[in-house]
């Protein structure tokens, strides 16, 4: 594992493409010591750089440009980098993306249940580990789960009830809430992405929209959200990314394709959407219902 790879993460992770140098150097060894505490998988290496070689290293290699403050640097990727930089990005989301699901639960959530965080994470799961190539079987991911939230809780980043029951984050104003929600922006945008359709989908009505349709009302309605909020990831409007999420909707039986080639859904559908939006801010829930209904 590369500096490279990890600052390209942590950059990539923020709305805009820059940290605070001090803010950078805290999440850089954030992944570090997730890496090393819950490791993805035995083949996985970890460089041995300190947060701030990491930083001078991609700095050095022309990825970060440093905007200097009398309150701490600002560390940056130009609009050229940032397209460079997923690549790195994506060689290594894998990794990460268990880990950024569970903090997913907690950007609209100060706290949550360990029942609600299983189903949500079970809920989720396939459609991220069928895009993401994710290693564990689905009757594996509640086990995962639980020691990841140990992991969090031994880092800081959530604190626990007795029994484990529910788990905490930090006060939002904290360095630890920080990092956490920054962990979560690592998969955000696919969660967005999946609502984004199933949106679009309830919006249509049952039988009432081919998929070839929908892929292309998605496409368009993922494009025009970059345009209006910022934001600069390629992947998000990716057509052949939304065909996959429905036709493993359609693989699961979630929705169904009529006789004259519509789709169906019911209540599983339905269900799916409830546990998406349950981890997605009101924020981010507002800007897709108004993208989709102003179309």
């Amino acid at each position: 594992m590369t500096p490279i790879n990890l600052v390209a993460m942590a950059i990539l992770a923020t709305p805009r493409q820059a940290l605070a140098e001090a803010d950078l150097k805290l999440q850089v060894e954030l992944y570090q010591r997730l890496l090393r505490d819950a490791p993805y998988g035995p083949m996985v290496t970890v460089t041995t750089d300190s947060g701030a070689q990491m930083i001078a290293y991609a700095e050095a290699f022309g990825l970060l440009e440093r905007q200097k403050h009398p309150l701490g640097d600002i560390m940056r990727m130009s609009a050229e980098n940032t397209v460079l930089a997923t690549y790195y990005r994506n060689n290594i989301l894998h990794l990460f993306a268990m880990p950024s699901l569970l903090a997913c639960c907690f950007v609209s959530n100060a706290a949550m249940r360990t029942a609600d965080i299983h189903r949500m994470v079970w809920r989720v799961y396939p459609y991220i580990s069928a895009e993401l190539y994710l290693r564990w079987d689905e009757a594996a991911v509640h086990e995962v789960a639980d020691a990841l939230l140990e992991t969090f809780a031994r880092l800081g980043l959530l604190q626990a009830n007795e029994d484990r029951s529910e788990w905490r984050r930090p006060s939002s104003t904290s360095l630890d809430a920080i990092r956490l929600s920054v962990l979560a922006q690592a998969t955000i945008q696919i969660l967005e992405r999946y609502y984004l359709a199933i949106a679009l989908l309830l919006q249509a009505g049952s039988g009432n929209i081919t998929q070839e349709a929908l892929e292309q009302r998605c496409h368009l309605m993922a494009q025009r959200m970059s345009v209006l909020y910022g934001l600069n990831s390629p992947e998000f409007f990716d057509k052949s990314l939304f065909r996959n999420f429905i036709d493993l909707l359609r693989r699961r039986n979630v929705i169904q394709v009529s006789a004259d080639g519509k789709l169906k859904y019911g209540e599983p559908l339905l269900a799916v959407a409830a546990d998406a939006q349950l981890v997605l801010s009101e924020q981010i829930r507002h800007s897709i219902l108004q993208v989709t209904l102003g179309q």
